[in-house]
């Protein structure tokens, strides 16, 4: 059970956070650092904490318009929707993960509420770390589960062997060192993308800071709770809108029966013929969920988020070519793999 709460001590608590100048989490909808995300009565009875600045903003609107003014209320939806907010890119569920996962609640015991210990934010900081290094790792084991690199593994595997007899076994030693290649082919790629944005990240908040001292600015909230450990994070839940798409289209192909469409003058490059919907949804759907991730967490222009995303396109493209004659096997077979790149 769950109930809108305005504590009177909200602003103790919110004092007690800044003292510690611990990590804090914010609020959903408007970034604003709160003390608390909810107050657990019971193992079944919490009371989900209120945003003072929207809750100050909803007194303002018609009462047809107002809406929750809940700091997050995604502390009680279950993974599915979570799942599918990711797929949908919905930026509450994008702070919700990165910055507010697992944040210790306000404990009410003996009739005593009870705030979490400081260490408590110094831990939450140090497990999203780990988390991160720990899905890093769980890639490498991808290959055997239903995760986004297996499915993009098979992908990049069937464009490099389209000529596969369909009566034979797929799982012969050469497929399978050819398999190999293909997974250390990624992991090279997606490890030297993420390694261009962060450095490209860098260098934009490097310059923004710089900037923002000289002009006196003050930071917003999600600019004083980065850490960079949030930005491979980030590309991953934000990738998962293009893996979504990519696992579509591997089956539900476009059919070659039937006489082709006429498509009006100007319209022909969406023609099956011409068009290549794997490479605009690797290239540009991926691209751009990536580069909104990615405001998400640096709080920047969409000029800046662009530029750190090509940055990271040109070093992989870049460890492409050093690798795909190797993942190919051959000269023709490698230019097959720079075709079909995932950034």
């Amino acid at each position: 059970m769950s109930s809108m709460s305005s504590c009177p001590s909200c602003t103790d608590g919110l004092a007690y956070a800044l003292q510690t100048a611990t990590t804090m989490p914010i609020c959903t909808t408007c970034t604003t650092a709160v003390p608390f995300l909810y107050t657990e009565y019971s193992e079944y009875n919490l009371r989900l904490e209120q945003c003072q600045v929207c809750a100050r903003e909803q007194r303002a609107q018609p009462v047809e318009l107002k809406t929750h003014s809940f700091a997050d209320s995604y502390v009680e939806h279950d993974s599915l929707t979570l799942l599918l907010d990711l797929i949908l890119l919905k930026r509450g569920v994008f702070r919700h993960l990165l910055y507010n996962r697992d944040t210790e609640p306000r404990r009410l015991v003996k009739g005593v509420v009870v705030n979490p210990p400081v260490d408590a934010y110094k831990e939450l900081e140090r497990a999203s770390l780990l988390r991160t290094i720990g899905r890093g790792l769980c890639a490498l084991e991808a290959l055997g589960d239903h995760s986004a690199l297996r499915r993009t593994l098979v992908i990049r595997w069937s464009h490099l062997n389209p000529n596969q007899p369909p009566d034979e076994s797929p799982w012969t030693t050469e497929t399978l060192n050819a398999l190999f290649r293909t997974l250390v082919g990624v992991l090279v790629e997606t490890f030297a993308f993420h390694s261009g944005v962060i450095c490209a990240c860098f260098i934009v908040l490097s310059v923004a800071d710089r900037i923002g001292k000289r002009s006196k600015n003050e930071l917003s909230a999600i600019r004083r709770e980065f850490r960079f450990s949030l930005i491979p994070l980030t590309l991953f839940y934000s990738s998962l809108t293009k893996l979504f798409l990519l696992f579509l289209l591997t089956i539900w192909r476009p059919s070659g029966d039937g006489p082709p469409l006429r498509w009006p003058f100007g319209l022909q490059i969406f023609s099956d013929e011409d068009i290549d919907r794997e490479w605009v949804v690797r290239n540009v759907l991926g691209g751009m969920s990536a580069g909104f991730g990615l405001r998400v967490i640096l709080d920047t222009p969409p000029i800046f988020t662009t530029l750190i995303i090509i940055c990271g396109w040109v070093v992989k493209t870049a460890m492409s070519h050093l690798v795909s004659r190797w993942v190919g096997g051959d000269e023709q077979t490698g230019e097959a793999w720079l075709a079909y790149s995932i950034p």
